[in-house]
């Protein structure tokens, strides 16, 4: 083999490498994407559920107030 020969083989290698990294990386950031739409959505939804626990207490707290004021 000469040197063409194996300076086309090297370089063909390179590109054929290049390219499964190029594929792995884009894979892997698909998943990091998904995962991260998910714990989005999962935040959205303790949000919520903290949201309406504190309205509970708020009412909780209006009734005592309102109850102690009626015992004055």
């Amino acid at each position: 083999m000469n040197e063409t020969q194996l300076l086309t083989i090297a370089a063909a290698l390179v590109a054929t490498l290049f390219g499964l990294l190029a594929a792995i990386v884009g894979w892997i950031g698909s998943r990091v994407v998904t995962k991260l739409d998910q714990m989005v959505e999962t935040l959205n939804e303790v949000a919520g559920e903290l949201h309406e626990r504190i309205n509970g207490l708020d009412k909780r707290i209006v009734r005592v107030e309102t109850k102690i004021e009626n015992d004055k």
